[in-house]
């Protein structure tokens, strides 16, 4: 049987090129318009990944006797691929979709070289069950370096926006502004937390405003990692000032049984400006 495979997988090899345009023409007949711009440069690139991908499947076949190894290399494959094709704002449905084209060519092509070679049908069955299996984890493997990668990426976009949404603004000597704005949600508020104790030390400030004129949903999670924040600055010798508190932001506060009149409040941030002395901040 394993030398039937080797014969099998020998042809798919021989004719990945051929298989890949095919997959390829399918592919752009079923696109929509502006999908089916692309230069010379970029199609030949996606008909030599998809040839390489034939090839690999065609080797595996070649080398069923040895799972360990196919399967790694299946995996090898699906790692790098769909982190590559993250990279190319490529819709992993649409990568998805294209195994029903692999599996339909191929097949066919298995079946008849099978049939030319005067293969046993049972081991041509057996020779598409197996390039079936490989298939499911490949895609599987491409799915989840995909996914994996687009995580990363997510995280990477939030990172950058929490750093980019909690500035911590010098306007004196020893005396800076953070200005809050959007969702406070817990992750961001532990950002924020971090982000603002380290930037007291390195600025070395005795006086932090802090501004939720534009703090959108206020609830009882959101006042707590407000109340976190002042605590935290207080303890590290930073006199925290809250501006910007609408009615709902107090009734919430009052709500948690806080004390408000232990917090140091200013109306608004205009106002407390123009109040603070800062000859002796």
């Amino acid at each position: 049987m394993n030398k039937d495979f080797e014969i099998l997988g020998q042809r798919v090899i021989d004719d990945k090129y051929l298989i890949a345009e095919l997959i390829n023409e399918e592919v752009k007949k079923d696109a929509d318009d502006k999908d089916r711009v692309h230069n010379d440069t970029f199609n030949e690139q996606v008909i030599a990944a998809r040839a390489g991908f034939i090839e690999l499947l065609g080797d595996s076949l070649k080398n069923s006797c040895d799972e360990t190894k196919v399967y790694e290399s299946i995996d090898s494959w699906g790692l790098a691929t769909g982190r590559y094709f993250l990279a190319a704002d490529m819709m992993l449905d649409a990568a998805l979709a294209e195994s029903s084209l692999y599996r339909k060519h191929l097949a066919k092509l298995i079946k008849t070289e099978g049939k030319l070679q005067g293969i046993p049908m049972e081991t041509i069955f057996e020779a598409m069950e197996f390039f079936h299996t490989l298939l499911d984890h490949a895609m599987y493997s491409y799915s989840s370096a995909y996914i994996n990668a687009y995580q990363e990426r997510l995280t990477a976009a939030k990172r950058e926006f929490f750093e980019f949404s909690a500035p911590v603004v010098p306007i004196a000597d020893k005396v800076a502004i953070l200005p809050l704005v959007g969702d406070l949600e817990i992750d961001r508020a532990q950002f924020i937390l971090e982000k603002t104790l380290t930037a007291a030390n390195k600025l070395r400030i005795s006086t932090l405003v802090i501004d939720l004129s534009g703090v959108v949903k206020v609830d009882s999670m959101v006042a707590e990692q407000i109340i976190k924040i002042v605590q935290a600055l207080n303890m590290v010798g930073v006199k925290a000032i809250l501006t910007g508190i609408r009615s709902e932001i107090a009734i919430t506060l009052s709500q948690l049984g806080v004390d408000t009149r232990s917090l140091v409040t200013g109306g608004s941030l205009k106002q407390t400006l123009e109040k603070l002395d800062f000859t002796k901040l």
